[in-house]
Order: C-alpha cells, then sequence, then structure tokens
C-alpha cells in the first residue's frame, strides 16, 4: 500500500495549545467556582470540551451552567487566547513545505471547532499547506472515535489505509489506529515514556523527523 496522505491533529501537533487550554479550562471553571486544577486538565488532555465538562462536572459534583453552554465558553476562551499568542510549534512550516514537495495531500483532523482551525491556520500562515480542514464537532463522533480522520481521508479522496495519522495524544491514537491508518506519535516531554504509545507505528521526538525514510518505514509495513 502506498501512503498519498498525511494527516495531522492540530493541538499539541501543529499548534503548542496544550497549556493554553488547560488554563482556558482553569479560568471557566474556577469563574463559576469549581477549583479546577492544572493536573485535572492535563488529565483530560485530548479530550473533547463536551468531554471535560461532563468529567469536570462528575468529579466536583457540580453544574452551575448547562454542558453545552459551559463546553462552548471553554472553546471560546480557548480560541482567544490561542489566536492571540499564535503558538505554532516550531518545524511546522519546514515539515509542511517537505511532506508538500513531496507530493503527499495534508488535511487537519481535529476535536477542535472549524472556526479555531481556520483561523489559527491563516493567522500562522500554513493554511495554503492543507486540502481539507475536519472537525469532529460537525460530525456524529468526536475522538477516540475515527470519524474525523475517515472523513478527512474521504475528503481528500484517498483510503484510509493510505493515509498516516499525526497525534500527540493517547485519545488520538486510538481514534488514528480505529481508523486503519498508520499512526505516528510525537508525544510532548511529560508522558513520553507511556507504555501506550506502543500502540502507535511510530514514536518520534519533533515533527522535523518525519521524511522520506520514516514514511518509507511505514509503507512497508
Amino acid at each position: 500500500m502506498t501512503i498519498k496522505a498525511i494527516i495531522f491533529d492540530m493541538d499539541g501537533v501543529l499548534i503548542d495549545s496544550e497549556p493554553v487550554w488547560k488554563q482556558a479550562g482553569i479560568d471557566i471553571f474556577n469563574a463559576e467556582g469549581i477549583p479546577v486544577t492544572y493536573d485535572d486538565m492535563l488529565a483530560l488532555t485530548g479530550i473533547p470540551s463536551l468531554g471535560i465538562v461532563k468529567a469536570v462536572y462528575e468529579k466536583y459534583q457540580r453544574s452551575p451552567v448547562p454542558v453545552a453552554e459551559m463546553a462552548q465558553r471553554l472553546n471560546d476562551h480557548a480560541i482567544s487566547l490561542i489566536l492571540a499568542q499564535k503558538p505554532l510549534i516550531d518545524g511546522v512550516q519546514e515539515t509542511l513545505q517537505k511532506l508538500t514537495a513531496l507530493g503527499y495531500k495534508l488535511a487537519v483532523a481535529s476535536a477542535s471547532p472549524r472556526i479555531l482551525l481556520e483561523e489559527i491556520t491563516q493567522s500562522c500562515g500554513i493554511d495554503q499547506y492543507f486540502s481539507y480542514l475536519s472537525s469532529a464537532t460537525e460530525l456524529s463522533h468526536n475522538k477516540p472515535h475515527p470519524a474525523v480522520w475517515l472523513h478527512a481521508a474521504e475528503m481528500l479522496g484517498v483510503e484510509a489505509t493510505e493515509c498516516i495519522g499525526i497525534e500527540d495524544s493517547v485519545v488520538g491514537m486510538v481514534s488514528v489506529k480505529a481508523a486503519s491508518m498508520k499512526c505516528i506519535v510525537v508525544p510532548g516531554v511529560l508522558g513520553s515514556d507511556d507504555p501506550r504509545w506502543a500502540l502507535a507505528d511510530i514514536k518520534l521526538a519533533t515533527l522535523r523527523e518525519i521524511d522520506e525514510t520514516v514514511i518509507g518505514k511505514l509503507d512497508s509495513i
């Protein structure tokens, strides 16, 4: 099978937004008197906003605002912080240039809202590299369900088995593998030794390591 497309998660892979999402969660929950901590948010890495709100409400046995409304507040606050900071991860620009030059189709598959995907790729100057932005918020299921990856492949006009999915979270990795795609994980420093990364096909330290040799290895699996 020949790899034809490479699909990227957004948060933690293209932009260093995970710290921003954690701060956004702390801000909005604390504002309603729920003492959410950094460790609480760290444990929910990779979980969509609705799931985060439900988990926090269950843990603290408080629900001062309807779940959907609180999730929207979290999204809105995080988006405003991310757009202000534009935290593009080092090496992203050159990696996208390299993969485009090699002829691969590129897309994003994210649990985040489309407005964030569109605005952050545009504001960071990387929107021209992507043929499609797939947002799970527009589909019937979010990660760890594979729908967002399968939708991205469909919109690119390729089979799922012809794709590589790139993730930084365990939840995301599970969704890539459920989509029958090859999976590269680029975990953060914290948790990089998690034994669950064994589910991925390849684990890298940085996006810069993705090249023809790495893709060739995945092609032969």
